[in-house]
């Protein structure tokens, strides 16, 4: 995964959603990836166990919400 920053009204956006996929990842552990996509996959990853394709997956769906790269 990239290691792109999204603009702070992006990442304010985008945590609410993330929030709602992953609810057991808490505000303060979404607020520590401060909006860096390689950050917030690892975090997915290591709290979902989820399989690193199926976390991609997800998470670029949702991103494309956001940003126009995916």
């Amino acid at each position: 995964m990239t290691n792109l920053q999204l603009s702070k009204e992006s990442w304010k956006s985008l945590k609410i959603d993330l929030q709602k996929e992953w609810d057991f990842i808490t505000t303060d552990e979404w607020d520590r990836t401060k909006g860096s996509l390689k950050a917030i996959f690892g975090l997915i990853e290591t709290k979902s166990g989820l399989h690193q394709e199926e976390v991609k997956s997800k998470l670029v769906k949702l991103l494309k919400k956001y940003t126009k790269i995916f």
